[in-house]
């Protein structure tokens, strides 16, 4: 499907250069007796020190590519880092479920001053208006895409976490294109990100659609409410809306 393609390495152009840190209160498991976390794959290891060495997690391979996460507690009110870590990259090979992963009505700002700068009210305008028109800059190559999650902070009994993504691909041009892109997200009880904010490299993203296409600038206070796809032209809005709903297959009732 089409609209696959234009998913998959529309990702990659959100790149921000700065680096975020959030701070979390690490919460032991019921399993433990109060002194340190659990490993979630391994009940009876309880370390005393917060930290669990070379945790086996199932599920991808490589054990999430040797990823050590800061909280690997899964007794979250929220979403853990593990399921952070496994959302991010199963976009890898599946873009469908971005529309899942984030709810419908979030609040989306794309920051800076460039062409897909601004706060999206909704998931689709964010998607027509930035990331699909993106997107069609490496269409030629989207098997090339690759996502590798580098640090995960927050999260479990925060609604907020912060995570640093490398996305990696080809461009149209056969020119590499690598990136560190970091999302400040807010997550609710549905395990969906309800408020995203994401900081743009302006040089690239600007050098990158000038040489495909005649549009220029916007800032971050513009108000995206109208559907601005860009050369491409719109996509298949029906065919949107029907991967849109909750991460359980529910479908949103309005």
């Amino acid at each position: 499907m089409i609209v696959y393609r234009f998913l998959i390495l529309g990702l990659a152009i959100l790149v921000p250069t700065t680096v975020c840190r959030a701070t979390q209160k690490i919460l032991d498991a019921p399993e433990c007796d109060g002194s340190g976390l659990i490993d979630p794959d391994s009940p009876s290891r309880c370390s005393g020190d917060g930290l669990v060495p070379n945790p086996d997690h199932s599920g991808h391979s490589g054990h999430r590519e040797g990823f050590r996460f800061e909280n690997p507690s899964t007794n979250c009110r929220y979403v853990s880092q593990m399921h952070i870590w496994d959302a991010f990259k199963d976009l890898e090979k599946d873009m469908t479920k971005l529309f899942r992963l984030i709810n419908k009505d979030v609040d989306f700002t794309v920051m800076g001053h460039h062409p897909i700068a601004g706060r999206y009210h909704d998931l689709m305008h964010f998607y027509v208006n930035a990331l699909r028109r993106v997107s069609v800059l490496f269409y030629d190559h989207a098997d090339k895409f690759e996502i590798h999650p580098q640090a995960i902070h927050g999260g479990c009994n925060s609604q907020w976490s912060v995570q640093e993504i490398q996305f990696k691909g080809i461009m149209n041009s056969g020119s590499p294109f690598e990136v560190v892109n970091v999302w400040v997200t807010r997550w609710d009880h549905n395990k969906q990100m309800v408020e995203i904010r994401t900081y743009i490299d302006q040089g690239r993203i600007t050098e990158a659609l000038h040489q495909n296409e005649i549009w220029w600038n916007a800032s971050s206070a513009r108000d995206n409410l109208r559907y601005m796809p860009g050369p491409a032209g719109m996509p298949n809005l029906e065919e949107l809306e029907d991967l849109l709903g909750y991460p359980d297959g529910r479908k949103y009732e309005d």
